[in-house]
C-alpha cells in the first residue's frame, strides 16, 4: 500500500500507511494555507464566542447596547441610515425574542459557544495523537452541546423569526444540515470510518462558524446597503444566506482540497 502524509488543519504532519479503503488519508496542504485557515477560524471563534457571552449577559438588550458602535461606524464612513427614525423599534423587536425567552436563549448561546471553543481542538492532530481520551470525551461533550444549541436555535428561527419566511427557510436548511452533519459524524466514527467522520465534522463546524460569518458580513452589508434603502430585516435575511453559504462552501472546499483521490490509494 502507498505511504501518504496526513495533516488535518494544524501544522503537524504524521506519516502513516493508508488505512482501509473506506478510510481515506488526508493530503498535506501548504503551511501558508494551514496558517491562513487557523487565523480565520480563530477570528470567527472569537467573534462568535463574544456574541454568545454578550447575549447571555444582556439577553434583552444586546443589540440596543451595541447600536452606538454602529452609529459611530456609519459616521466614520460618512454613511447615512434612512431608517434611523425606526431604528429603536427595530432593535426592540429584534431583542424582544430573546428577552421573552431567557432560558431558551441560554440553551442556544452557551452550548453554541462551547461548540465553537471545542471544535478547533478536535481538529488539532497534536491534541488528538497525544491526548486521545481528551479528544474523545470533549467530542462527546461537543455533540451534546451541538444538539442542544441547534434545537434552541431552530425554535427561534422557525417559531419566531425576525426576518420572516426568508429567515425561517435559512434556519431550517442550514440548521437541518448542521444536525445531520453532526449525526452522520457520530455514525461514521462508531463504524471506525475516520475520514468520513472528519469530513462530516468539518461540515458541521462550518455551519457553526457560519453564525460568526453572518455577523461579519452583516456589518459590511449594513455599511454598504443601508444607505441604498435596504431595510434591517432584508439585510438580516441576506446576511444569513450569504454568511452560511460562504462558510459552508469554504468547509466543502477544504474537504475536497485535502482529500486524497481514491485512485491514489490503489
Amino acid at each position: 500500500m502507498t505511504v501518504l502524509f496526513r495533516r488535518d488543519v494544524d501544522s503537524g504532519i504524521q506519516p502513516e500507511q493508508c488505512p482501509d479503503e473506506g478510510d481515506r488519508a488526508v493530503l498535506a496542504p501548504p503551511a501558508l494555507a494551514v496558517g491562513a485557515l487557523w487565523c480565520g477560524v480563530v477570528l470567527l471563534v472569537v467573534v462568535g464566542t463574544a456574541a454568545s457571552v454578550g447575549r447571555s449577559v444582556f439577553r434583552g438588550d444586546l443589540a440596543i447596547r451595541a447600536d452606538p458602535v454602529r452609529q459611530k461606524l456609519l459616521a466614520a464612513f460618512h454613511r447615512a441610515d434612512p431608517f434611523v427614525a425606526l431604528r429603536a423599534e427595530e432593535l426592540k423587536r429584534f431583542d424582544g425574542r430573546f428577552a421573552a425567552h431567557p432560558v431558551l436563549t441560554l440553551l442556544h448561546v452557551l452550548p453554541g459557544a462551547l461548540v465553537l471553543i471545542l471544535a478547533p481542538l478536535q481538529f488539532s492532530s497534536r491534541i488528538r495523537y497525544r491526548f486521545i481520551e481528551f479528544h474523545r470525551w470533549s467530542g462527546r461533550l461537543l455533540v451534546l452541546a451541538a444538539f442542544v444549541s441547534a434545537v434552541a436555535g431552530l425554535s427561534f428561527g422557525l417559531r419566531m423569526p425576525y426576518g420572516g419566511p426568508g429567515e425561517t427557510t435559512a434556519v431550517a436548511l442550514f440548521g437541518g444540515l448542521f444536525v445531520m452533519a453532526v449525526g452522520l459524524a457520530v455514525v461514521a466514527i462508531r463504524r471506525k470510518q475516520v475520514a468520513q467522520h472528519r469530513e462530516w465534522m468539518i461540515r458541521a463546524f462550518a455551519v457553526a462558524l457560519g453564525i460568526s460569518t453572518v455577523r461579519v458580513i452583516s456589518a459590511v452589508f449594513d455599511l454598504a446597503l443601508t444607505p441604498l434603502g435596504f431595510r434591517p430585516q432584508e439585510l438580516f435575511v441576506l446576511s444569513l444566506w450569504v454568511g452560511w453559504t460562504v462558510s459552508l462552501g469554504a468547509g466543502e472546499f477544504w474537504i475536497r482540497y485535502t482529500r486524497v483521490p481514491s485512485t491514489s490509494l490503489e
